[in-house]
């Protein structure tokens, strides 16, 4: 019975110092994982694994995991925290269970298995939820995130980032979530960058670098890399081969194998295509591939092959190219990550060119172009869309290019409108394709629609009429373009003539002789110059036939909305606002600004007594931005004579100003973003007379980002804009002849062709283009306004009523028999 005893006191003591010398033996491995030995701590967790079971296993498994996947064993990091969320869940551990799964998740996102990765996280994050885990919660979902970011799933991923800080602000007082915002942060301008919205992306940095060094050196290493990657795109390749190198140090520290490839893949891309050092980004391209390679890193290697073909391009080694451009493509489809796929297609369409395959290279661009069209369908959120095909469409270019040598009108015209206000199309609802056949039946006689293309591969004109199409190259010379709209912009000068007529002479052929009007879709730097003043046949188009714009040729099949041909006297036909007055201003000095809009009240109400109906003017401290959003007053026509700023390098500062609201002296400004909300459904003609409403920010594939385009957004079914800035003065004399042929019934296009021409033939200073060049149309163009019936007409009508009645009555008494 002693033995006995005896034999249970001593497996009591064994049994209660095994767990003492087994936290030590864990606190040693977390120890070594913590110094950055993670060799040596991966040997120590794994000789501790015979010795553990239950939960004590599965965090020894788990602890092995994240080790795993920080060194590329992805095989085993997905085998051992499998593992552990089994033993976890089996204790009923929840947040470990979760924390487990997100391993695995992780583990099959580097390793590029993106389906299993959604499928693992979607699981772990409901048990987050439940056990109320939300440290956990915000990080699953932010890789959740990441992998629809890698499948092309922008506005899904867009979601679930917002969702993740969504998360961390709910719980701002908790130690965890300073850090996590910042990681969210980072991957959101990663998205960002990809969508080509740089400078969104810079803003995200901002948020953020200050607080980089309270982050682990891997995530300090993530920011710092994906600054290069932003530093490259804003032009200064150097900077980003500085902060590459400063992430690459850091992620080899960590001993971080995804890290430093990926460094490693920027580093490339930085010398062969900023600074063409190509031998040098072939071995780092190759370099990374035999790393890539060892870890079985299948998206490492896919962009480091993608990545080494376009070098091999560039150096004119073309097997080489086309071969690792094959096997990128065949990766690409195996992982699903379309973003690849149509880099590699558009890889492969390049050599086919180089060989002089163009057949096929006219495939692989039509592929690209698809894989592209079905990741841009994905995303449904449209502020995701607007820069969308900033980088994609060189594709489109060198594809409409081939297809110029067939000379098939549909065809290019098909990809031309593809290529180009796809996310302003978006707005306004106007998604099918159209085709040449309903551009025709839209246009009335005597119309000429003339779509541009322009790019750095080649420029082209396609004509359409109601009974004609064709398609004819030509050449734009971009500093010549640029030129003419800095002299006409400068004032008024001779110089333009001689530059105008260069370009005239390559761009325009003469008019068919029934011409009256001429859409311009215009595209690249053609947006930025008047059509009007270039000659046609040795006189300036706008003597020959009206001019508007469209940014898009589908506007045209657009349905119109059933007009009143003419309203009662009392029914509103203009709201007008004009001279803001504030003692202060947020972005601008006040002072410069005062003066400049003296005759703006004048021009309003010169305006209002040159049309009918009743109109509504907003001047002087009345002129509010908050009446803009009104909808008691009503009107088919919206004036705005004020101060507007396009600012082309920050998008949301592009501003116009109002007077200050009650109980403030700050002038108001309505933002760019601002007015693509504002209720103008009712609205036919919005005049913004202000300078640089027309101009803006030119994004590849969608054009100018103008107040123009805000307001047709908006619901306006025309605008009339500003290229540049005009006195106010001649403004104000223009507006006033633009709207007497407005009254008169003329088309919009036709009345603003009426106010040019009366200036063009003044025999004045002002028939300089600088003048009236500048003042350009927008949208419909080829309908009237509806029209209101002025009081005096009415007076008029009467008093022939009267006079009429009255010569009835005296020709009857006349004609009474006398008794």
């Amino acid at each position: 019975m002693a033995k006995v005893l005896f034999g249970v006191m001593l497996m009591m003591v064994a049994t209660a110092a095994a767990p003492a010398q087994l936290d030590s033996a864990i606190a040693s491995a977390q120890q070594l994982a913590t110094s950055g030995n993670a060799a040596a701590a991966i040997t120590a967790y794994r000789r501790l694994l015979p010795q553990t079971t239950g939960v004590t296993r599965a965090r020894v498994l788990d602890a092995l995991a994240v080790l795993e996947i920080d060194g590329g064993d992805y095989k085993r990091a997905t085998r051992d925290a499998n593992a552990a969320a089994v033993l976890f869940a089996a204790s009923g551990h929840l947040t470990e269970q979760a924390n487990a799964l997100n391993h695995v998740g992780l583990a099959a996102l580097y390793a590029g298995d993106y389906e299993r990765a959604a499928r693992t996280l979607n699981v772990a994050i409901p048990l987050s939820t439940a056990s109320k885990n939300y440290s956990g919660l915000a990080e699953q979902v932010t890789n959740l995130a990441n992998v629809d970011f890698f499948l092309g799933h922008y506005a899904d991923a867009a979601a679930n980032y917002d969702r993740a800080l969504q998360i961390t602000d709910a719980h701002a007082a908790e130690a965890w979530t300073a850090r996590r915002r910042h990681l969210i942060l980072v991957n959101k301008a990663t998205l960002d960058q990809r969508l080509g919205r740089d400078r969104e992306a810079l803003a995200v940095y901002r948020q953020i670098q200050a607080g980089t060094t309270n982050l682990p050196p891997n995530e300090q290493a993530q920011v710092l890399m994906n600054l290069g990657v932003l530093y490259r795109h804003l032009g200064d390749p150097i900077k980003a081969l500085q902060t590459y190198d400063q992430a690459l140090g850091l992620f080899s520290l960590q001993h971080s194998t995804e890290g430093e490839l990926a460094v490693m893949r920027n580093r490339g891309i930085v010398l062969a295509l900023d600074l063409r050092q190509l031998d040098a980004a072939r071995q780092t391209f190759s370099d990374a591939l035999d790393r890539a390679t060892k870890a079985k890193n299948g998206r490492q290697m896919l962009q480091a092959q993608l990545y080494r073909g376009e070098t091999e391009l560039r150096a004119g080694t073309i097997e080489p190219a086309r071969a690792d451009f094959q096997a990128s493509l065949d990766a690409a489809r195996s992982l699903r990550t379309p973003e690849e796929e149509w880099k590699a297609l558009y890889g492969l369409a390049r050599t086919e060119l180089r060989q002089n395959d163009a057949a096929s290279s006219r495939i692989h661009l039509q592929q690209a172009v698809d894989v592209i069209e079905k990741i841009r369908e994905g995303i449904k959120v449209p502020t995701l869309r607007s820069d969308f095909f900033n980088d994609k469409r060189d594709v489109y270019d060198l594809l409409i290019s081939l297809e110029l040598q067939q000379a098939d009108v549909q065809r290019v015209f098909d990809l031309v409108e593809r290529s180009h206000s796809r996310a302003w199309r978006d707005l306004l609802g106007l998604t099918a394709p159209i085709t040449v056949s309903q551009v025709q039946r839209a246009l009335p006689a005597g119309a000429l629609l003339i779509d541009a293309w322009s790019s750095p591969v080649g420029s082209a004109l396609i004509s359409i009429t109601r009974s004609s199409a064709d398609v004819k190259q030509v050449a734009v010379d971009e500093a010549e373009v640029r030129k003419l709209a800095d002299d006409l912009q400068a004032g008024p000068s001779p110089d333009w003539q001689s530059v105008a007529s260069r370009i005239g002479e390559k761009l325009l052929r003469p008019l068919p002789p029934e011409t009256q009007h001429v859409i311009v879709v215009p595209d690249g730097p053609l947006s930025v110059i008047p059509f009007e003043l270039l000659p046609v046949s040795g006189r300036p188009l706008v003597q020959q036939a009206a001019v508007s714009y469209l940014p898009t040729a589908a506007m045209l099949v657009r349905r119109a909305p059933a007009q009143e041909r003419l309203a009662l006297p009392w029914t509103n036909q203009l709201r007008a606002f004009a001279d803001p007055v504030f003692a202060s201003a947020r972005l601008d000095d006040p002072n410069q600004l005062r003066t400049q809009l003296a005759a703006s009240a004048g021009e309003a109400k010169g305006i209002a007594s040159e049309v009918g109906g009743r109109s509504v003017l907003h001047l002087g401290t009345d002129d509010r931005k908050a009446y803009l959003y009104a909808t008691d007053a009503r009107a088919p026509l919206l004036h705005i004579a004020t101060h507007a700023f396009a600012d082309e390098n920050a998008l949301e500062q592009s501003r116009m100003l109002f007077s200050p609201d009650k109980g403030s002296s700050s002038a108001e400004y309505l933002f760019l973003k601002e007015a693509y909300a504002l209720p103008l459904q009712h609205v036919e003609l919005a005049v913004l007379s202000a300078c640089d409403t027309e101009r803006g920010r030119v994004v590849r594939g969608e054009g100018v980002q103008s107040f123009s385009r805000a307001f047709l957004a908006s619901g306006a079914r025309s605008t009339v804009t500003t290229l540049w800035r005009v006195p106010d003065q001649p403004t104000a004399a223009f507006m006033k002849v633009f709207y007497h042929h407005l009254q008169r019934g003329e088309s919009r296009a036709e009345a603003l062709r009426q106010a040019k021409l009366k200036f063009l033939r003044s025999g004045s200073q002002l028939s300089n283009p600088h003048y009236w060049a500048a003042f350009v149309l927008t949208g419909e163009g080829l309908q009237p306004i509806p029209r209101a019936i002025r009081w005096r007409s009415i007076v008029l009508i009467a008093i022939a009523i009267l006079g009429v009645a009255a010569l009835w009555i005296a020709a009857a008494r006349r004609r009474r028999p006398v008794a």
